[in-house]
C-alpha cells in the first residue's frame, strides 16, 4: 500500500515537471521570436550602415 501511494505521488511529481518545462519551453520560444522582431528594425538599420 505504502509503496503505490509513493508511485502515484511520484507520477504526479513526473507530470507537474514535464508540465513546467512545457511551459517555460513555449515561453522560452515566444521570447526568442519575440527578441528578433523587436530588434529586427536596429539590425536592418545596422546592416545599410556597414554596407
Amino acid at each position: 500500500m505504502e509503496a503505490q501511494a509513493l508511485t502515484s505521488k511520484e507520477g504526479k511529481n513526473l507530470a507537474s515537471t514535464a508540465y513546467v518545462l512545457t511551459v517555460l519551453s513555449v515561453l522560452g520560444v515566444f521570447a526568442a521570436i519575440s527578441a528578433v522582431l523587436l530588434a529586427w528594425p536596429a539590425l536592418a538599420y545596422l546592416g545599410a550602415k556597414m554596407m
